[in-house]
């Protein structure tokens, strides 16, 4: 009998010391993130007024925030493993334009970002709707054949 509680008394304490341990100890040594590239094209002189920040697609929040060097690059450094936009943010602080989304789960380190706002990734996402309701309104209006 004394053997068994001593059992059940380790095995409660393991398993609230497991519990109270911050998630990254829980889950192992998870390698932390980086995140560089240049925003030259997008961002004006001097480049300095300018940052960068990474946005964690699932949660909204934001994982890090780097000026713009002289050069207009950016480096976003130690960022959990997800995925992530990288947002350019003018001397105002307001959003000009986005980039992304990166996945580092499953490669930590994505260099050679170019943030560029000519993209028209809104004009294909809308392209695609468009034709998916084209798609469903042609297969909603084919008459029933007689065999049904």
């Amino acid at each position: 009998m004394r053997t068994r509680q001593t059992a059940a008394l380790a095995l409660v304490i393991a398993f609230g010391a497991g519990m109270t341990m911050p998630p990254t100890v829980r889950a192992g040594a998870q390698e932390q993130g980086n995140i560089t590239g240049t925003a030259r094209k997008e961002a004006g002189k001097p480049y300095t007024g300018y940052s960068v920040r990474a946005r964690n697609v699932q949660l909204g929040v934001i994982a890090a925030t780097s000026p713009l060097d002289q050069k207009g690059d950016f480096a976003l450094a130690g960022v959990d493993p997800a995925s992530y936009l990288v947002e350019l943010l003018d001397p105002k602080g307001k959003v000009v334009c986005t980039e992304g989304p990166f996945d580092l789960t499953k490669q930590p380190v994505k260099n050679g970002v170019s943030i560029e706002c000519g993209k028209p990734v809104a004009w294909w996402l809308l392209a695609a709707a468009g034709a998916a309701g084209i798609t469903a309104g042609v297969v909603a209006n084919d008459p029933a054949s007689p065999a049904r």
